[in-house]
């Protein structure tokens, strides 16, 4: 589970922002939300299940999700890849320090019931710190720090890292070297974010459809992606992915087309969905494609079905941008609710999500710490802050109405548009 995400001097950020996904002391106008919205992980730590992240157009809402993904990707690249900085890491670009200064990521996340806190700051394709702490007791103890390429290691807690540090060059990570090196506890860190964090960048869901597609091949996570899909009542009886094979392509076929069925590199989604004759009764069925016959939303809620199924079975966070476009605002409240559902949720998982559905700022599903805002300040620096954070807000104050009304900033400043053609 994430506890939280750092970020500085990434696009639109500036300064340090952080989006911590630790519940606060408060008390909510349900209490079964202070119940059932949280993670109690121990006597004086308890996680949020699921936050909204809510702005104005342009406000850096989705340079979040992208510092995030940058920072996976920055992990996951790097060793094989030199030069891969140069092309995702982005200073701030609106202030004459911020371009020759590095960009810095830390995420702190439980992983096998130790609390880990990993980070690194980096400029250009050049790792300037990097730094790994666990808290495997009750006090925070260093693993490794590293300073240019000084590395500190404490070799109680982490002996993988011993006699490591000179094959380390100053363009990677001593987490991937460690890791190519079987070290287990970075092998262990290194799979919690490639398996227990999925994120949508927007509107493209392909990542998630491969997730999808793979678990219908599966028939207990096929039932179960059909039944989510029979509840949101898109009226579909079966779903199939079938592969393109020559014979399926037309005489003449481009010979690259053919190249690539051979390779069995090309597949489609078929829905199955009953036909009726003229007495209204159910007369056998037709297949439609999924990409091409059904509408965005029943594809965008098909490509979500399996990563959120697999959340659920297997306690992944998921990060969503555009989380509610395409959709019905009564099914992106279901998700939440979902997620936040004691009985649904035993796993751990968690749902990070930007949107504009205002419908979903209701103190009857979120409290007052899983609703976050963000909003440029004079500098055209991205500042993210809470609801929590507001000191009189009532705990049964209508959060939708004070939010348009502008009680929480984070709203765009219209001007007169009727002054635009005159």
């Amino acid at each position: 589970m994430i506890i939280e995400f750092s970020i500085k001097n990434y696009r639109s950020i500036r300064e340090m922002q952080t989006l911590s996904m630790i519940a606060a002391p408060i008390k909510s106008k349900y209490s079964e939300l202070d119940t059932n919205n949280v993670f109690p992980v121990s006597d004086k730590l308890s996680l949020l299940k699921s936050a909204a992240i809510y702005g104005a157009n342009g406000s850096g809402k989705s340079n979040l999700v992208k510092a995030l993904i940058t920072m996976l990707v920055f992990i996951r690249d790097s060793f094989k890849n030199d030069q891969i900085g140069k092309r995702i890491i982005e200073p701030f670009a609106l202030n004459t320090e911020s371009q020759s200064e590095p960009t810095f990521f830390q995420l702190v996340f439980l992983c096998d019931n130790t609390r880990f806190r990993y980070g690194f700051e980096v400029f250009r394709n050049h790792v300037k710190n990097e730094w790994l702490f666990g808290t495997p007791g009750k006090s925070e103890t260093y693993y490794f720090t590293r300073e240019e390429t000084t590395i500190k290691i404490n070799e109680n807690k982490f002996a993988e890292g011993k006699d490591l540090a000179d094959k380390t060059s100053e363009n990677n990570l001593f987490l991937n070297v460690t890791k190519a090196f079987n070290g287990k506890i970075s092998r262990k860190i290194f799979d919690f974010f490639s398996d227990k964090i999925a994120i949508s960048s927007g509107i493209n869901d392909n990542l998630f459809r491969q997730t999808t597609l793979s678990m219908l091949k599966k028939q207990e996570t096929k039932d179960l992606i059909l039944t989510m899909l029979n509840l949101a009542d898109f009226g579909i009886q079966d779903v199939n992915n079938k592969k393109i094979t020559p014979d399926d392509l037309p005489e003449n076929s481009p010979e690259e087309l053919l190249k690539i069925v051979n390779k069995g590199n090309l597949e489609f989604v078929l829905s199955k969905r009953p036909v009726f004759n003229g007495n209204g009764e159910e007369h056998g069925s037709r297949d439609f494609m999924m990409e091409e016959q059904e509408s965005a939303g029943t594809c965008k809620f098909f490509n979500y079905s399996g990563v959120v199924v697999d959340a659920f079975l297997e306690g992944m966070t998921l990060i969503l941008d555009e989380f509610d476009a395409r959709l019905h605002p009564l099914l992106t409240k279901k998700i939440v609710e979902m997620f936040n559902s004691p009985t649904i949720n035993k796993h751990g998982a968690q749902l990070i999500f930007v949107t504009h559905d205002t419908n979903l700022l209701d103190n009857s599903l979120l409290r007052r710490d899983q609703i976050y805002f963000t909003e440029k300040n004079k500098k055209q620096e991205t500042v993210l802050y809470s609801l929590a954070d507001f000191r009189g807000v009532r705990n049964d104050a209508s959060y939708k109405k004070d939010y348009i009304s502008g009680k929480y900033g984070a709203i765009p400043f219209l001007g007169d548009f009727e002054k635009l053609f005159q």
